[in-house]
């Protein structure tokens, strides 16, 4: 199996009482306390909590160059990425889109936001799609607020 997609298997226990599988995976119970109840879809895969791993950035992009953006539901249930689609749209929207420039605003970017807000309120979103660069909501946001 590549590391990219994965295709889904059954949650079977291989004999241990300890141990389960996961579309391939093996996965002690210790593993599945640390990564949460929650579980995928049909309910065979839990679903991982906290940091993104570089290993999990890169199946997640792999997916989004091979199938693009949209259904981001599709992305753990063909990648076999342990998140669920709303974790892997935010993923991809805040930190990995090829477009998304990181760094300081400049002073003229900063001024584009604060008369975005007087004329829109509190449209962040709206805001972010009409600053010069590619931006996320949330930065707008904070430019305002800090």
């Amino acid at each position: 199996m590549s590391a990219g997609i994965l295709t889904a298997m059954s949650s079977v226990t291989n004999g241990d009482d300890d141990q389960k599988i996961y579309r391939g995976r093996s996965s002690s119970l210790d593993e599945e306390a640390r990564v949460g109840g929650n579980t995928g879809g049909e309910g065979e895969v839990p679903l991982k909590k906290g940091p993104w791993t570089a290993g999990e950035d890169a199946i997640l992009l792999e997916y989004v160059n091979k199938h693009g953006q949209g259904n981001w539901n599709a992305v753990q249930k063909y990648s076999g990425l342990a998140r669920c689609g709303k974790s892997c749209r935010l993923r991809w929207a805040n930190h990995l889109r090829p477009d998304l420039k990181k760094g300081a605003f400049t002073q003229e970017e900063e001024n584009r936001i604060l008369e975005l807000h007087a004329k829109l309120g509190n449209k962040w979103a709206r805001m972010a799609s009409e600053v010069c660069r590619a931006v996320t909501p949330f930065q707008c946001f904070v430019i305002f607020f800090c």
